[in-house]
């Protein structure tokens, strides 16, 4: 950890942060003292002269003021707001005398900013050693993190890297103001700092502080500027172009690193770059994979992905509604459809691996549960549901097999609701391309889930939600 900071420097700005919170409690006590002088000395006044008298009416309002004690708030309230403000200036003081910024991606960063602008974290020896630690840590992740999310903003074709890779040149939209200064809305600043700290990383190189790298070089060329202007600058590995309507080009230089980011990316996400994927005769549309995924694919739907997924399911009923016939091919632990049930749903659910289907029917929570591979089951003509909710598998085209197959469960009225992989957006396999045709024929819709949704069950791989009528409506989210 001494790459970052000493554990006794650490130590020495922890004490004179608590120092200071010390001496803000001695400044409220003598606020408080001051306060109660205040009024002592000015009910002494009024004891003395009484009322106001035709000699003190001209002074009246200015005595009334200079009477009037300042109004203190609690010792709690005062020392809460003083520990907060202190404990940001401390966070920012620290950030600016180590390595965190270069450890740090833009999302890290946004993280850090909301927490310093609403409770941040107490300065304690514990806290920053700990903080100091996860980012020293957690470096060789927030890097690749840090690339992938830069570029998926960027451009959405980024969001999966399944298909695509990065070119010679992007398009930084509305970089720049009105006034010819970085708008910090789009936050381009930083994503230029996360590429510079990619390409210099993987060139053995330790980025430069902000200042210094390719951002400063911007800024002292564009120095002065009080409107919008075009300027140019090229670094080793960069040139960059502003142009007045407030646009930035970047082309990259360096064309073997260039090959490793699109590498980096293909490793976070879990998908190789086209030059590494193996032909492959998908089928089309209505062929669907036989073999069964990896780990059967199984990544459990998180919490918050699936509180979206079943809002936009709408499977709230009225009182005296019927309840809707729910199903969800693939349950896994059945963070889908326990949901459904809790709404008022009737709920079936189809999972091939037995463990994970016996743990479903133990909750009791189901009509039915049935263990199997949903690919190998066909739809019950006269048992058809008013809605499918579901995660599928996502190698190799799989989730779109699946919601292909799951349509043929549905009503005529009824609605599906999937997770899928967002490349399902952007491939030009024959498959995606079919489907995304299907899709839009039936008034598909397509939202994205926030990067990183599925971090926390393993994967990286970036998602949409996709929502489609199976008469083809039109409707809103």
């Amino acid at each position: 950890m001494n790459q970052i900071m000493p554990r006794s420097t650490v130590e020495t700005i922890v004490a004179q942060r608590d120092r200071t919170l010390r001496l803000y409690d001695e400044a409220f006590a003598a606020l408080a003292a001051s306060q109660e002088a205040t009024v002592r000395a000015g009910s002494a006044l009024l004891a003395l002269t009484g009322e106001t008298t035709s000699y003190t009416h001209h002074s009246e309002e200015a005595r009334r003021h200079f009477l009037t004690p300042v109004t203190l708030p609690t010792r709690d309230d005062y020392l809460t707001t003083a520990r907060r403000l202190t404990d940001t200036e401390v966070w920012s003081h620290i950030i600016g005398i180590t390595d965190l910024e270069r450890l740090m991606d833009k999302t890290a960063k946004d993280q850090l900013r909301r927490e310093l602008q609403t409770e941040p974290p107490e300065v304690t020896v514990d806290n920053v050693w700990a903080t100091l630690e996860r980012l020293f840590l957690d470096r060789d992740i927030i890097f690749k993190r840090g690339v992938a999310e830069c570029f998926s903003k960027l451009d959405r074709r980024f969001r999966s890297h399944d298909g695509w890779k990065i070119g010679s040149r992007i398009i930084l939209s509305y970089a720049f103001d009105e006034w010819g200064h970085w708008s910090w809305r789009s936050g381009h600043a930083d994503t230029i700092m996360d590429i510079e700290r990619a390409f210099m990383v993987l060139d053995g190189l330790t980025p430069p502080p902000s200042w210094a790298g390719l951002v400063g070089k911007i800024n002292n060329e564009r120095r002065g500027l009080w409107q919008r202007a075009q300027t140019t600058v090229e670094t080793e590995y960069f040139k960059v172009r502003i142009f007045k309507n407030g646009n930035a080009h970047l082309w990259f230089k360096r064309d073997d690193l260039l090959e490793k980011v699109n590498q980096l990316l293909g490793q976070y996400y879990g998908a190789p770059i086209p030059e590494e994927r193996e032909p492959e005769d998908d089928g089309g549309l209505f062929a669907p994979k036989t073999a069964v995924a990896r780990n059967f694919g199984f990544f459990p739907t998180p919490d918050d992905a699936a509180e979206r997924l079943v809002n936009v399911a709408c499977l709230y009923r009225g009182k005296d509604d019927p309840a809707l016939s729910v199903i969800e091919p693939s349950a896994g632990t059945g963070n889908l459809a326990a949901r459904a049930a809790a709404a008022g749903g009737v709920v079936d659910c189809v999972e091939i691996q037995a463990g994970l289907a016996d743990q479903l029917r133990g909750t009791g929570r189901y009509r039915r549960v049935t263990t199997a591979d949903f690919l190998s089951l066909l739809p019950d003509p006269d048992a058809l549901y008013d809605r499918v909710i579901m995660n599928p598998p996502f190698d190799r085209e799989r989730d779109i097999d699946h919601v292909i197959h799951a349509l043929e469960f549905l009503k005529p009225g009824g609605l599906l609701v999937a997770i899928m992989s967002a490349g399902t957006e952007f491939r030009e396999t024959r498959k995606s391309e079919a489907f995304r045709a299907l899709m839009e024929t039936m008034n598909a819709r397509w939202s994205d889930l926030p990067p990183g949704s599925f971090s926390s069950v393993g994967t990286n791989c970036n998602t949409i939600i996709l929502k489609v009528f199976k008469d083809g409506r039109r409707h809103y989210w």
